[in-house]
Parts: structure tokens; C-alpha cells; sequence
């Protein structure tokens, strides 16, 4: 019975829809196989597993855990790998290598040349030299190449004294090439094979075998050919005429045979020659590959990565003011009344030798208005913007300039305020403002047309990219309503400090201050102060802070140098050995998940404060030194000893947290979060006896908690912020002196100069 076209179409369908659930059932297998043994759950491998982390234990862990017991250390013959006499003992006879002897002197000999030739892998700074070092003899090389090529290239590819029959001519150069033989006049010089070398004389080669001898031999002799070899019928009797054949260059080029096996690397590492057999064998190599520990790749470029921010910040902001104590700046400056006035201002002085707060923030410190929307600086910019409404364009009546100012701040006898009256709007002007040098009747770009008309609201009015000369445009009678277009204007917005304060300024003060000048915009509504101290990618939205990765940036940045060194000392003499233990993607969910988490509380508890350094991340290591402490409680001949060494540090650590720009809000929650990944991702780690079931029931208890509180810390940040909290600015920093823990933000004496 014929198939019809559904039915095809059907069982298209149907293999479509097995096809589909088998890659998705594979997917989902080899997910489920890789998620096991990175948790170390595998039943397949878990027995294996658990010994190569018990060797590791005891050999990385121990370091910063004290010694171990004397039942649960290693026999002194072995000084390396974890049950290494065992597993050598359980190769079978045959993989063994084949040295004279009986086959148990054999095995000890081999046993002990293994343990004492017991290497780690090289450092990573001897690597990158090596490499360095390998690259540039390569490209030495290959130049060296490129210029002989081109010497061959120029001479012929045949003895001068054999072709065409001419005769004999003076020695060339090119007869000492290998592909020629040395002729004297119709004579052929038969070269004899050269002697092989002196290593391949020794006992070793005896191992080798008449055969491998005799290629041996053939090899380090001349591959210049005797006397009457080569020669074909009706040819020149002269050898250099003829090529050599491809077989025989197939041969040259052959190097699969060249050294022999066990030689290189192998003959380092064991002392002598293997069977090729027995590198084959998996337990060999099970072994080989369980003498070597992660290397700490994270760690040294986290180290790099940090130095060099340190070290472009430095170079880009300079030094701020050193000292413990607020550092005072004053000087007469050029202000908007076009006089020399005194301006004083304070700001906390750095005494980690680094730059300032404010640069620190544009950096990509942790500073909450940043990263989320701040009531108490949204108000003050609204309260800003309030004043900004009633003012007006400010004419100095000796054409001087103008500036825009309140009726207060312009003086009445030297100045005329210049404000827009009911009279004016009728006329097509504005009951807000004026303003000085901005007006939608004078503005081409962008022009003020339906339905785009510009606002009453001078808040909201735009930046004019193009005007046109208002005294062409005005008419006879409206000349005077021009004035604050034609005037100088001597006053632009200018953002000053750490809380997005703007005033309409010169210049001169805004530099003094070391604030963020405008001069394209007449209006602080015109520009965003906010986004100015922040700086690194501006906001979606100028009214909505965003930049929620400085959770992650501050990791890499540092107050200064000194605190640098003290990131640099736990990164070396911690870092290290944890990444040894774990490896590096562990390490790496165990820093980022602590330092990210403890400084999303930190933005809680503290957001005006603009704190830096992988506070959070370091007490994580610490949380996962401890938790392995615990876990080796047993094994430890001072477990207590141990972990009151490792308190110490935590508390060592808390107590520089209690300075300022250190974060202790976020060493204790970094400390909270390195506890339970710890526990939840190293593996055959459990409370009390290890069982499989009770491993995955405590992964997931801890993953679950660390995912809570994650959510309750953003519920706090975002939903139920925390603006004022006079006891939490004590638990991070402790003000030994009146001004010791003062705000950030720059502090002026007098409103001069504006």
C-alpha cells in the first residue's frame, strides 16, 4: 500500500521529535555529569576524587593549618603525591619498566626515583618568561631562515664544474652544500659516515635493540653517497649533476625516531628510559597527572590588573591631600562679581596615598547614589531647580557681562535683573526667565516649533547647539528685550563635590574647587551634576542611576598604595594556596560572590561613602581557610591553635576596617557569603561524617541561603533603602579624632563666589 504524503510528513515529524529529545536528554546528561563533579557528587569518580582532595588537603591546606597528626601524615619516602607507593605497587608486572634486576628491586628503585623526582608545575612568572624568551629565539630564528634562503636563492642549483660538460673550475662555495659530494679534478672524494655520538654508545642504547641500533647508525652518518651510487646509464660520470631522491629527503625530514623514547621530559623526570608501553598505561598517568596542583592564574592576574588601576589612577588624578585629618585649601579666586574674593573649603585628607574621594567615585568606587536613586540628593537637586525657576539674566550696567542670578544676588546699583513680565509673554516671551545668552526666538538648533515648543519652565529648556544674531532678528522696538543675548556671559553651571551640587560660577573658582565646568550650558537644569561625579558609562537615563557594576569595579580599585600592599600580602599569602587547592573557577565564584555581596551592604549601611578594595572578597578566603580547618579537625595536631590564628586575622582585619575609605560592612557580610559557598562548593566537605546525600542536602541548603540573603540585601538597597544610620557609620569607621571620620563631600566656609 502506497504512503501517502501526511503520513511521510508524520514520521518527518516524529524523527524530528526524537532527534530533539535525544540532543536535549544528552544536554541534559552531560549537564547533570558535569554539575556532579564540580560539587564533587559523582558517584563514578567520587572514591577517586575524594583521595586526590585529601592529598591536596594535606598538602595545601596544611600550610596555613599547622601539622598534621602523625597516623594521618604522609610516609616520608613518598614527599609528594597522595598514596603514591600504593598505586605504583598496583601496576601489573608487564607495564614495569624493563631495567636489569629482580622485579621487586625493580619496583622499589623505580618507586624511590619517582618520589624524589617529583616536580610541581613551573610558576607562572618562569612561564611567561620562558615564553618571552621562546618567542623572540623563534622570530631570531626565522630571520636567520629568511636571509639564507635568499643566499641559496641567488646561487645554482648544480656544481659549476659539472654542468654542461665544461671544465673543472675553482673551488665555489657551493660545493661544500650536502647535496654535492667534493670532487678534485675527475675524481669523486668518497666521505666517510661520521661516527655516531657519544650517548648513543652508552648502556642505554642497549635497551634499544640491534635494529633501532643500526637506523641509529644510518642516521648520524653522511647522506653524501659512496662511489657509484646514484650513476644512470648514458649520464655524467660526476655525482653533482644528479638530485637527491625524494625518498631520501623524506628521510632526512623524518625526526619521529630522532631522540629516543624516554630522552626528553620522561628521562628528566624518572632518571632513565621506559618501556613505551608503560607511558601508555592509565594508572602511570593517573599518577603523573595527581603530582600537580591548580596554578593560581586568577590570582596573578588579579594582583596585575589591580597594580596597573593604581597605577593609571595615579598617573591620571595625582595624589590627594595626605594626612588624617581635613585638609583645608584657600585662595583668592575670580568669581561671577568679576573680583578677587577669598574662597576657603575643606575636604578629608587620604592617608593610603591615593587619590581623591571624588576620583575614586569616577573610578568606579562602591558610592549608592550611583547605583540606584537617592531620595536625599534627588531633593536637593529639585530644591535647585526650584530657585533656578525664579531667577534671571543679571546686566551689569557698564557692559561688563551678565550672569544668572537671584534678585538677591544682583546688585541693584551697578547691575539691572532682567525678568520676564506678563507683557513680555504676550509678545512671545516668558514669564520664566530671562536667561542669559539662551532663548527659544534666537535658537535654531533646536528651534522652538510646534509641536515642539519649548516650555515656560526654564528648567526644562534644552542646550542651544546654533543662534542666530538676535539684533538681525529683533525687531527696531524689541532691541532692548535682547540684551541678555548680546551681553558677555561670565557665569556657567559648574558640578562641585561628591553630592551633585551645582552653581553658576567662572572658571576660575570651578577649577580651584575641582569641580566639572559647562561652559556649553547656561542652566544647572541643563546638565547633569549627577552623572558628572559618577562618571564611566553615563546613565540610560540622567534622572535614574544605574551603574549597578561598581558592586564589581571596587574590587579592582584601591584607596591608595598602602592599602594595595595590604590586598597584595592576603592575595599571596592566602589567595594563592586556596586557588592551588580549588582551582581557579571555584576561586573565582568564592571572591566575586563575597566581595560583590558584601559590598551591596555595605551600600546599604554607608552609601555616602565612597569605599574601595576587595575588603569582602579577602574575608571570604579567610571564611573558606576556617571552613577547611573544621573540616580537618580531626587530622590537625592544633586544630585550635589554627583557627585562633585565622580569627586573628579576621579581627586584624576588622580593626583597619574601622578606618576610613576600609569597609567593614563589608569584610562581616563577605565573611557571611565565603562561609556557605565554601561549604557548598568544595567538594567531600560536610558537617560531621562525609555521606553523598548528606553533601547534596547541604549544597543545597547553602546555596538557597546565599541566594536569600542576596535578595534580601537587594529588597533593602532598592525597595527599603537606608538613608540615615548614625551607628552604622561607627561600626566602619571609628572617629579617633573630631574630623577623623568626616563626610567626603567638599565642605565651603562661606557662600562666596557665585
Amino acid at each position: 500500500m502506497p504512503v501517502t504524503q501526511a503520513e511521510l510528513a508524520a514520521q518527518s515529524q516524529q524523527r524530528a521529535f526524537h532527534r530533539k529529545n535525544s540532543w536535549s536528554d544528552l544536554v541534559k546528561q552531560a549537564f547533570k555529569k558535569n554539575a556532579a563533579q564540580f560539587f564533587g557528587v559523582d558517584e563514578s569518580t567520587e572514591e577517586k576524587e575524594k583521595n586526590i582532595w585529601l592529598g591536596r588537603r594535606k598538602r595545601l591546606a596544611c600550610r596555613r593549618c599547622g601539622d598534621l597528626k602523625p597516623e594521618f601524615r604522609e610516609p616520608p619516602s613518598s614527599a609528594g603525591p597522595y598514596q603514591l607507593h600504593s598505586t605504583v605497587q598496583g601496576l601489573q608486572p608487564d607495564i614495569l619498566p624493563s631495567v636489569a634486576g629482580s622485579r621487586d628491586e625493580t619496583d622499589l628503585r623505580w618507586q624511590q626515583e619517582l618520589a624524589a623526582n617529583i616536580r610541581q608545575k613551573p610558576s607562572v612568572a618562569s612561564m611567561t618568561f620562558k615564553g618571552v624568551a621562546f618567542v623572540a629565539a623563534a622570530l631570531n630564528k626565522h630571520r636567520s631562515r629568511d636571509s639564507l634562503a635568499r643566499r641559496r636563492k641567488s646561487t645554482r642549483s648544480y656544481s659549476p664544474s659539472t654542468v654542461g660538460g665544461a671544465s673543472p673550475q675553482p673551488h665555489s662555495p657551493l660545493d661544500d652544500e650536502v647535496f654535492f659530494d667534493r670532487t678534485s679534478g675527475n675524481e669523486t672524494v668518497i666521505v666517510p659516515p661520521a661516527p655516531p655520538p657519544a650517548d648513543f654508545t652508552d648502556s642505554n642504547s642497549e635497551l634499544l635493540g640491534p635494529h633501532t641500533q643500526e637506523r641509529t647508525r644510518e642516521r648520524h652518518g653522511s647522506w653524501k653517497r659512496a662511489a657509484g651510487e646514484g650513476k644512470r646509464e648514458g649520464s655524467v660520470t660526476q655525482i653533482g649533476l644528479s638530485r637527491i631522491s625524494s625518498v631520501d629527503l623524506d628521510k632526512a625530514h623524518d625526526n619521529s625516531d630522532r631522540r629516543q623514547f624516554g630522552q626528553g621530559f620522561i628521562h628528566r623526570l624518572f632518571g632513565k628510559s621506559l618501556k613505551r608501553s608503560v607511558m601508555n598505561r592509565e594508572p602511570v598517568k593517573e599518577v603523573l597527572e595527581d603530582l600537580e596542583d591548580h596554578r593560581p592564574f586568577f590570582t596573578y592576574w588579579l594582583s596585575t590588573v589591580q597594580i596597573l588601576i593604581l597605577v593609571i589612577s595615579l598617573v591620571s588624578y595625582g595624589f590627594g591631600p595626605f594626612g588624617v585629618d581635613l585638609n583645608h585649601q584657600s585662595g583668592l579666586v575670580l568669581v561671577t562679581s568679576l573680583s578677587l574674593q577669598q574662597v576657603d573649603y575643606t575636604e578629608p585628607a587620604n592617608f593610603w596615598l591615593g587619590p581623591r574621594a571624588a576620583d575614586l567615585i569616577h573610578l568606579g568606587a562602591k558610592f549608592a547614589p550611583c547605583m540606584r536613586r537617592d531620595a536625599k540628593i534627588m531633593k536637593e537637586i529639585e530644591k535647585g531647580r526650584e530657585k533656578e525657576r525664579e531667577t534671571a539674566c543679571c546686566i551689569r550696567n557698564d557692559d561688563s557681562g551678565c550672569v544668572q542670578s537671584s534678585k538677591n544676588d544682583c546688585s541693584a546699583t551697578i547691575s539691572t535683573w532682567k525678568k520676564w513680565s506678563h507683557n513680555d509673554q504676550k509678545s512671545g516671551g516668558r514669564i520664566s526667565g530671562s536667561v542669559c545668552g539662551l532663548d527659544p526666538k534666537y535658537c535654531e538648533a533646536p528651534a522652538s516649533v510646534a509641536p515642539y515648543e519649548w516650555p515656560d519652565d526654564i528648567t526644562k529648556w534644552p542646550i542651544c547647539r546654533k543662534t542666530s544674531s538676535p539684533l538681525q532678528r529683533a525687531r527696531p522696538k524689541d532691541k532692548l528685550a535682547a540684551e541678555h543675548m548680546v551681553c558677555e556671559v561670565i557665569g556657567h553651571p559648574c558640578c562641585i563635590g561628591i553630592h551633585a551640587t551645582c552653581r553658576i560660577t567662572t572658571k576660575e573658582y570651578c577649577d580651584f574647587v575641582h569641580g566639572h565646568f559647562h561652559d556649553e550650558a547656561s542652566l544647572c537644569s541643563q546638565v547633569s551634576c549627577l552623572d558628572n561625579v559618577c562618571g564611566m558609562l553615563p546613565f540610560f537615563n540622567s534622572e535614574v542611576p544605574d551603574q549597578f557594576y561598581r558592586l564589581l569595579t571596587s574590587l579592582f580599585l584601591h584607596a591608595g598604595i598602602i592599602q594595595l600592599a595590604i590586598s597584595l600580602s592576603i592575595q599571596w599569602f592566602v589567595m594563592r594556596d586556596v586557588e592551588k587547592l580549588t582551582g581557579t573557577l571555584r576561586l573565582i565564584i568564592l571572591y566575586l560572590g563575597s566581595g560583590v555581596a558584601g559590598n551591596l551592604a555595605s551600600a546599604i549601611f554607608v552609601p555616602y561613602r565612597a569605599d574601595v578594595g576587595p575588603a569582602g572578597a579577602n574575608s571570604g578566603l579567610l571564611a573558606c581557610l576556617i571552613v577547611e580547618i573544621l573540616n580537618m579537625w580531626p587530622m590537625l595536631q592544633h586544630p585550635y591553635y589554627a583557627l585562633f590564628k585565622h580569627i586573628l586575622i579576621a579581627l586584624l582585619l576588622f580593626i583597619i576596617g574601622l578606618l576610613p575609605w576600609f569597609d567593614n560592612f563589608s569584610s562581616f557580610f563577605g565573611f557571611i557569603f565565603g562561609f556557605l559557598l565554601s561549604y557548598a562548593i568544595l567538594p567531600y566537605i560536610s558537617v560531621g561524617e562525609y555521606e553523598r546525600q548528606k553533601k547534596i542536602f547541604l549544597i543545597w541548603v547553602c546555596l538557597i541561603t546565599t541566594v536569600f540573603l542576596f535578595l534580601l540585601l537587594l529588597i533593602f538597597f532598592y525597595i527599603i533603602p537606608v538613608y540615615d544610620c548614625e551607628l552604622c557609620g561607627y561600626f566602619n569607621c571609628l572617629p579617633l579624632t573630631r574630623d577623623f571620620c568626616s563626610t567626603q563631600n567638599i565642605n565651603f566656609k562661606r557662600n562666596d563666589g557665585v
